[in-house]
């Protein structure tokens, strides 16, 4: 048995280098036949300044201004006594720094925010470092930045507030005035604002134009002469989205593309994403170190996110493919705390301990299969999946294998990838790694894929089965309002929640997730501690009458429990008991557990039996590895069952005379079946169970 192990193993390995060789002489030709592929000729695609700006994965903002000594997050009349404002230690060499130590490429500075106080010698308003005692009221923040960034090779965008505390008396207008009468009249010194910081800067340095709250005013002209290289940020001309939310997430699938309408309305956001859409506009996704806090003040360093908090926030936004823009705040010193700049370091530090080092890693394939061989079997727990998405979104759906034991196991599914997908999952020992894309828009083309052994408990936080929950369709008896949509419910961002109707006391959430799903555990968090009895039910038609298979009490902040494993096409989560106002819940999530085992049912057994067939459809819904145990009895042989017959959709092995590791390669279609046929050598007791566990 080992020796016929050895030598499947060595004949794969061959294969493997024969793939690779061929891949090596031929490369070029088949990558440029797949460049060429007509099927993805009409695909979005960035253009070559939103494929620069991408590519730099991480950017530092910098807020700073009059609310750092406010000690607000916006200063709204535009009237601060300006005498007390003197960074006297700002050092914009070290603003540089801080941005490399954790890998940002580009530093975005706010040069002008609300209030209307500018960073920069200007004389278009008194309210500015002019009139500060800072280096006499000659200093140019602005341009000590710029020249900086020099220094360092980092790329600069540029943020200047569209509102004025002379022209409006609210902000988040766009540059809309009060008073029509004045429209020009701003229009004309907003205009001037913009010509001057980016004549400092550059166009060689502006990367990013960031025009927050969506300017009304006509900047085209002006952007298009002294940034012709930069992305822009929310206008009708924006190029790239905001996110949707300060928590720095994005969603899961993240897709680039969306309706050019959508792009052009200056509004756009990740929800607007669609992986058909005509137009490019990847997401950011900004972020401030401090919860919820943009500006420094004494009170706010208490709030700073730990190293675990900010990995997390990579991982879901560079880790799916966005760009993380993590804010920075000096203080009235002029300098980033000491303890921000530590943590700035650490996390750098961390992401390249857990993802720069890679055990193993192929680059520039073309084509629907990408198989990774180790030097050695080994640990490993990620897979780093980087699309050539100069060339649009052409991977629609992939899987992930590890071979194990000369059996491929699933350890990862997803949809879209883009620039980068951080695959993490629990450590499997493994000889290789595949990849397979299952659904495409003409050749898929993989930059590079790689394999890592990345920290353990970041693989347990982030390396969980993915929630059967994940796209599917949710419906409510009821809502509270347009922005409590029970989708909202499953859809893995916590800033978003469903909210029942008052008059809705027991209300519940149905969800469809498309075909029988397998689950044995449950997530979910409150907005407000309300719900004091709840039940998951669970269906598979729906004219059947629902089934209760878990009850539970309170749920408020993140709940989670073990549940009795099921598969079922429909749950829904219902409550029976609430005190207070309606049912506000931000998260639910019903997933697999690896160590869940479920007992199968089996059929009476005859008094002398020498082969038994039993079903474990309902135990294997999907394609990946599971484990059998016999308890009662041992088998002397047992063979798998695909479909009713002996099929090669999978394998079994045997791993005592009690115990199988059975592995599901492809995908259940309708009316596919599991099975596997054991032969005894004498009749088993009546005591007789099968338990079956994914592993």
């Amino acid at each position: 048995m080992i020796l016929l192990r050895n030598c499947r193993f060595a004949c794969y390995l061959l294969v493997v280098l024969s793939i690779n060789s061929r891949l090596a002489a031929a490369g070029s030709d088949d990558w440029e036949r797949a460049l060429a592929d007509p099927a993805a000729a009409t695909l979005a695609r960035p253009s070559p300044a939103q494929f620069a700006w991408h590519e730099q994965e991480r950017i530092l903002f910098v807020h700073f201004g009059v609310a750092t000594w406010e000690g607000m997050e916006k200063d709204i009349d535009g009237r601060t006594d300006l005498s007390k404002m003197n960074p006297a230690g700002f050092d914009a060499d070290r603003i540089c720094e801080v941005a490399k130590s954790w890998g940002a490429r580009q530093v975005l500075l706010v040069c002008k925010h609300i209030g209307g106080f500018c960073w920069w010698q200007t004389d278009t308003t008194d309210y500015s470092v002019k009139n500060i005692p800072w280096k006499g009221g000659k200093g140019d923040l602005v341009k000590e930045v710029a020249d900086a960034c020099r220094r360092h090779q980092l790329k600069m965008g540029i943020y200047v507030y569209p509102d004025d505390s002379r022209y409006s008396t609210r902000y988040g207008r766009g540059g809309r005035t009060d008073d029509p009468a004045k429209q020009e009249e701003w229009n004309a010194l907003l205009r001037r604002q913009w010509q001057e910081v980016l004549t400092i800067c550059g166009k060689d340095l502006i990367q990013e134009i960031w025009l927050d709250g969506s300017c009304i005013v006509p900047l085209d002209d002006i952007l298009e002469k002294l940034a012709p290289d930069a992305v822009v940020f929310q206008s009708a001309g924006a190029t790239i989205r905001w996110v949707g939310n300060e928590a720095g997430l994005t969603k899961d699938p993240n897709w680039n593309t969306l309706a050019i309408s959508d792009l052009k309305s200056g509004v756009a956001t990740e929800a607007h994403s669609t992986p058909d859409g005509d137009a490019w506009g990847p997401v950011e996704c900004d972020v401030p170190l401090y919860d919820h806090y943009w500006f420094w003040n004494p009170d706010n360093g208490k709030k700073r996110r730990s190293l675990e908090q900010l990995m997390n926030i990579y991982l879901q936004s560079a880790g799916r493919g966005s760009v993380m823009l993590l804010n920075s705040t000096p203080d009235t010193n002029g300098v980033i705390p000491e303890e921000d700049q530590t943590r700035y370091r650490e996390l750098g530090g961390e992401i390249e301990r857990n993802f720069g080092h890679p055990v193993a890693r192929v680059a520039k394939v073309a084509g629907g299969e990408v198989i990774i061989p180790l030097d050695k079997p080994q640990r490993v727990n990620c897979v780093d999946l980087q699309e050539a998405y100069q060339y649009g979104h052409r991977i629609r759906r992939y899987e992930t294998d590890a071979r194990v034991n000369g059996i491929w196991q699933r350890v990862a599914e997803g949809t879209a990838v883009g620039r980068r997908k951080l695959d993490l999952f629990p450590d499997v020992t493994t000889d290789a790694i595949r990849v397979r894309v299952t659904a495409q828009v003409g050749e898929p083309l993989f930059r590079e894929v790689l394999v890592h052994r990345a920290s353990p408990a970041l693989a347990a936080e982030f390396g969980q089965i993915p929630p059967v929950t994940r796209g599917a369709l949710a419906t409510a008896s009821s809502i509270h309002g347009p922005s409590s949509d029970a989708g909202n419910l499953i859809d893995g961002k916590p800033e978003t929640h469903w909210s029942a109707r008052a008059s809705d006391p027991q209300a519940w959430v149905e969800i469809d997730f498309g075909r029988p799903r397998r689950f044995a555990a449950m997530r979910a968090t409150e907005v407000a501690d309300h719900i004091r009895e709840f039940q998951i039910e669970t269906r598979n038609t729906l004219n059947q009458s629902w089934r209760a298979v878990f009850k539970g009490g309170r749920i408020g902040s993140g709940f989670k429990t073990d549940i009795p494993p099921v598969t079922a096409r429909y749950a829904r989560l219902r409550i029976i008991r609430i005190e207070g106002p309606a049912a506000t819940l931000s998260e639910l999530s019903l997933a697999n557990r690896p160590d869940a085992w479920e007992e199968v049912s089996i059929p009476t057994l005859p008094g002398r039996a020498e082969s038994v067939d039993i079903d474990l459809s309902q135990q294997i819904v999907d394609p990946g590895q599971f484990e059998i145990r016999l308890q009662g009895a041992e088998a002397i042989s047992a063979v798998p069952l695909f479909e009713g017959i002996l099929g090669d959709t999978g394998f079994l092995e045997s791993t005592s005379a009690s115990s199988y590791r059975l592995n599901r390669t492809q995908a259940l279609g309708d009316g596919a079946t599991t099975g596997i046929r054991l032969t005894f050598a004498t009749p088993p007791d009546s005591d007789l169970k099968i338990m079956v566990r994914p592993r």
